[in-house]
């Protein structure tokens, strides 16, 4: 099925809605957003820094006939806990996702993330490989340089804290994710924002996620990473470079590397044909899923 034929069929099916749910996460409670499928592997999905589960949805709804997936709200976003005193290092994060794995009693799992959470899914895999038995590390770099916490602490200090509107939050999605479709970008910031009692909207996520970004360096768990691995980029991407992405690849043991054209860093929403694409084409290939 092409591209656009997998986009057609995709936008004319009927949406399946997630179940909502909750684990508790030693003292935090986690939020997460879980699709039923068939077969004996979860794919279990991790978000990028201020967003949140439902920004998975065209994923994890193209894919969850053929396996179970859980989308988390990671600490700090969504629906899910804000810890007090703010903690967001990276060993915050895992151990969130190891705990949520451990009481969801989930093995033979694949783990992909974007962005913040694809660091996370990385780090999860080197250090938990008899669980995971697959890997898809979404459009970072495994050490990404300093301009990028300078970004996100810029945000924290300068980012709006209101929006007047779901539109004026979708024009702001839109500076960074220039090919997604604007239908797409609405759904997904409808469900990203909450409306305040004077009509104007906030974001679900604790703005000191931006202040706390944890300067990540995955590089040395790279060799231990025992699954088959996948490291995707978008073509025109500021925050993975392809000399990067090829390299961290090779890295791996067992890695791979694709590049998803017309798509930015946020690669699953400016492209997501090709991206849902390039996941089943990995998921058919390590053999959690069935050929057509």
């Amino acid at each position: 099925m092409g591209y656009h034929e997998h986009q057609h069929a995709y936008e004319n099916s009927p949406s399946r809605r997630p179940a909502s749910q909750y684990v508790n996460a030693g003292t935090l409670k986690i939020h997460y957003l879980e699709w039923d499928g068939d077969g004996e592997y979860t794919v279990v999905l991790l978000h990028g820094i201020g967003d949140n589960a439902i920004i998975w949805s065209p994923l994890a709804e193209s894919l969850s006939r053929d396996i179970r997936i859980i989308a988390f709200d990671q600490r700090g976003h969504g629906k899910s806990d804000r810890p007090n005193p703010p903690a967001y290092a990276c060993d915050d994060y895992v151990g969130d996702l190891d705990r949520c794995i451990d009481a969801l009693g989930l093995n033979n799992i694949i783990v992909a993330g974007h962005s913040m959470g694809a660091l996370h899914g990385t780090a999860y895999a080197s250090l938990r490989p008899s669980r995971v038995a697959g890997l898809i590390h979404a459009d970072i770099e495994p050490c990404p340089p300093e301009w990028n916490k300078k970004y996100l602490t810029n945000m924290y200090y300068n980012a709006p804290s209101t929006y007047p509107s779901v539109d004026a939050y979708v024009l702001e999605m839109q500076k960074n994710s220039p090919h997604a479709d604007p239908r797409l970008l609405r759904r997904i910031a409808a469900a990203a924002l909450e409306r305040k009692p004077d009509g104007t909207y906030i974001c679900r996520y604790d703005r000191e996620v931006l202040s706390h970004f944890d300067r990540y360096d995955v590089r040395s768990r790279l060799g231990s990473i025992a699954c088959p691995a996948l490291v995707v980029r978008g073509s025109e991407s500021r925050v993975m470079r392809r000399q990067i992405a090829e390299e961290m690849s090779r890295a791996i043991p067992d890695g791979r590397f694709v590049e998803i054209p017309k798509a930015a860093h946020p690669v699953h929403t400016d492209n997501p044909g090709e991206f849902h694409r390039a996941v089943l084409h990995f998921l058919r290939d390590i053999g959690v899923i069935g050929g057509e």
